[in-house]
């Protein structure tokens, strides 16, 4: 099998979702994600709290799979078009085979299971289509919902990097996680 060419923009789908590439149209969703305080609690970015700048991380994030460096999807319900989540692929490193992966909810759909969902999707879609290895994520230490969610889908916690990142006014630990090819069980 030959490795993913970015030629056309993957959709992939689970059983109560859809992952699609995002539109200009999705600002308003992409606000509720990036703008909320309780998402950006573990995320060093500014709010994301007008459509100028919600179409220009839109533009930014289809412009990395322009730029073949990774796939960021837009979580929607099936059967329902509007985006309540992200996940994606970054990092991609070819030689080593390897990429890092990441998803963001809107809180009003946290708990119900779509990060996991989408997550697992995007492992799957990652092992397959770019045959990696490894996959890698990482969290602020203390972020027990992304923590599950790498949990549920078979990573394996493997280290914290101590006080590496500044956020908030002050240094965090970020937790690194990892998951092998052969770890992988499916979702």
């Amino acid at each position: 099998m030959s490795l993913f060419d970015f030629s056309a923009f993957p959709v992939l789908t689970t059983a109560r979702l859809r992952l699609r590439q995002m539109t200009a149209g999705d600002a308003a969703a992409i606000m509720a994600i990036f703008g909320s305080a309780e998402v950006l609690r573990y995320l060093n970015n500014d709010p994301t709290d007008t459509p100028e700048k919600a179409a220009g991380l839109i533009d930014w994030l289809n412009g990395t799979f322009e730029q073949k460096e990774g796939v960021t999807w837009g979580i929607t319900l099936a059967g329902d078009d509007t985006v309540i989540g992200t996940a994606g692929t970054y990092g991609w490193d070819q030689d080593n085979r390897r990429v890092d992966i990441g998803y963001h909810i809107q809180p009003a759909q946290w708990g119900k299971g779509y990060a996991t969902e989408a997550a697992h999707a995007v492992i799957g879609w990652s092992f397959e289509q770019l045959q990696v290895h490894r996959i890698q994520a990482d969290c602020t230490d203390g972020n027990a919902g992304s923590e599950r969610v790498l949990l549920k889908c078979g990573f394996k916690v493997e280290g914290i990097w101590r006080e590496s990142c500044w956020e908030h006014g002050r240094f965090v630990d970020i937790k690194q996680f990892g998951l092998l090819r052969r770890e992988y069980v499916g979702g």
